[in-house]
């Protein structure tokens, strides 16, 4: 079946704003494209940055949660084999991130399987939503359980913004949306149980986790201040949230020392965001703008925390 064309339109990101916006979104892709399609152009920016191996995802935008079962069975599948290529043909530089169709638990379990067992896949990549339903719904339960045991780390990353009326302008949808749809569904993990459920889950939350991370004591004084916060959930939620890792895509040395300081240099990855212009060009140049880091927490932000959670080395 064919969707309507104003459907298909609300289902991609990139159309989301207004006309200056849009206009800015086509210029870069046209600019960028030899950084998305040349591994090439990829692994020399990677040696001027710095890094020497980099988790390997596509672009959130690509994740088709949008797309009938059948389809999207083969969209993702056509994903990963891809992914496996490069990783296979530059085993020294990437690891890959993969992609899971959400839109049948059954065909996201087999494919999350497929992806840890024949691919050799350290992790996947998550929406912050499947098409507007939670990743803490129930019907993913049996899903994180899968994930949970396999040891995977999961890499969360926006598709914009759901409700993006009052965005439209100024690049909000990206500036304000994405660090609020983080911030979301950080809650969500919380308060809907899955954390208390699955403790072992290895949740990474791109652009610093949101606002969250920067704002938490609200929800810890909701959680004491009200039966209707506190239900079904032992442990107050900074105690949760100290679970998740969070990346360096702060931009400010000042916040991303916040960010240390609050939740351990155990708990923070480098990130670069390339190739996009909200990318970071220069993550280790960031980080060593941080004021009193040690050589050590320094040397675990930069990759060490990264190499134990992807099991690299190992």
């Amino acid at each position: 079946m064919v969707k309507p064309e104003a459907d298909r339109l609300g289902k991609a990101p990139l159309q989301v704003g207004n006309d200056l916006t849009r206009k800015v979104n086509k210029r870069q892709l046209t600019e960028l494209r030899p950084k998305m399609d040349s591994i090439e152009v990829r692994i020399a920016d990677m040696d001027t940055m710095g890094v020497d191996i980099q988790a390997l995802s596509v672009s959130p935008y690509q994740l088709f949660h949008w797309t009938e079962d059948d389809l999207a069975t083969r969209v993702f599948q056509t994903i990963n084999d891809d992914l496996a290529k490069v990783v296979a043909d530059n085993p020294d530089r990437f690891v890959a991130l993969g992609a899971i169709p959400m839109q049948d638990s059954t065909q996201a379990v087999s494919e999350l399987k497929r992806c840890a067992t024949e691919l050799g896949f350290r992790g996947i990549e998550m929406a912050t939503h499947i098409d507007g339903v939670e990743i803490s719904s129930p019907k993913y339960d049996g899903f994180w359980e899968e994930v949970e045991q396999l040891g995977l780390v999961v890499f969360l990353h926006p598709t914009g913004f759901t409700e993006p009326s009052r965005l439209m302008d100024h690049y909000f949808v990206n500036t304000i949306g994405h660090p609020l749809e983080e911030t979301i569904c950080a809650g969500r993990l919380i308060f809907d149980g899955v954390m208390e459920r699955h403790p072992g889950l290895k949740f990474v939350f791109a652009h610093g986790g949101g606002f969250l991370p920067l704002y938490w004591g609200r929800f810890d004084h909701a959680y004491h201040a009200r039966d209707d916060v506190r239900q079904n959930l032992p442990k107050p939620p900074s105690e949760y949230l100290a679970m998740f890792y969070f990346d360096t895509m702060v931009f400010d040395p000042r916040q991303l020392g916040y960010v240390i300081d609050r939740y351990g240099a155990d708990h923070v990855l480098l990130g670069t965001d390339y190739p996009y212009d909200m990318g970071e060009s220069d993550p280790l140049g960031l980080l060593n703008e941080v004021d009193r880091l040690s050589d050590a927490d320094r040397a675990l932000i930069a990759g060490g925390n990264a190499a134990r959670l992807l099991g690299l080395g190992s």
